[in-house]
């Protein structure tokens, strides 16, 4: 039944989609199959083996390298992200995404003058692509272009909605108002970073920062850390003394 709908599944695409379009994506039933497994383990390993066998079956199963890639950058594997998403450019040359992820493999490799041309050409793609401004600042930091780093900064900070985003973006900036020796507005970006990121509520608590959502969160995990404290304190009993 599967192989079935895979067939039909490959049929109906050689039928409606374009010609240059199907070219790109090279249907294989085998290769599908596999691609279709790694989609579906949530096993980092295993999504590697299916989208490599994938790919060994069909060098041109441009959403195969994709999806590898992905799963390399979430192991911090940069070098085979960049190889990645290299050939699937190669295949797919227009899709702004595929150059803010080299951009970002390349920055985390510290090749600063790499990952801003591929920003670059995420930006040329798309104009108000998200997530490409905030670390080109940072890639502009790195290699001294201040100016360049407070005006991508600024114009993340205009764009973004995630908090997480927007606090690092913050703390960016102000790394660079510190290198110009502005220290009010470098103390500014900071106090605004750690009043704004998630990850950080604990500490707003306890320093007084706290707002009603970070005071739910600590109450509930005090009520977490008292109920396992009890549980646990009812059931492990203490060592016998020796006599």
């Amino acid at each position: 039944m599967k192989k079935i709908y895979i067939s039909i599944l490959i049929l109906l695409v050689t039928v409606v989609w374009p010609k240059h379009v199907q070219n790109v994506y090279a249907f294989d039933g085998k290769a599908l199959e596999y691609f279709d497994l790694g989609l579906k383990t949530s096993i980092a390993y295993k999504k590697t083996n299916y989208f490599t066998k994938a790919i060994e079956l069909n060098p041109r199963l441009a959403p195969a390298y994709e999806e590898r890639g992905l799963n390399y950058y979430f192991q911090e594997k940069y070098h085979e992200v960049i190889e990645d998403f290299t050939n699937y450019t190669r295949l797919v040359p227009n899709k702004a995404d595929a150059y803010r992820m080299l951009g970002m493999a390349y920055l985390k490799i510290n090749n600063y003058e790499k990952a801003i041309v591929n920003f670059d050409k995420a930006l040329d793609l798309e104009p108000e692509i998200r997530g490409v401004f905030g670390y080109r600042a940072e890639a502009f930091r790195m290699i001294g272009r201040l100016d360049e780093a407070i005006d991508d900064s600024s114009r993340a900070l205009a764009m973004e909605s995630d908090l997480r985003i927007l606090s690092d973006v913050y703390r960016s900036r102000a790394k660079v108002y510190l290198e110009l020796d502005q220290e009010v507005l470098a103390n500014a970006d900071l106090k605004r970073a750690a009043e704004i990121d998630p990850r950080y509520f604990f500490y707003r608590y306890i320093s007084g920062y706290a707002d009603l959502e970070d005071t739910r969160r600590a109450g509930l995990i005090g009520m977490i850390a008292m109920a396992f404290v009890f549980i646990f304190g009812l059931k492990l009993k203490p060592p016998k003394k020796d006599e």
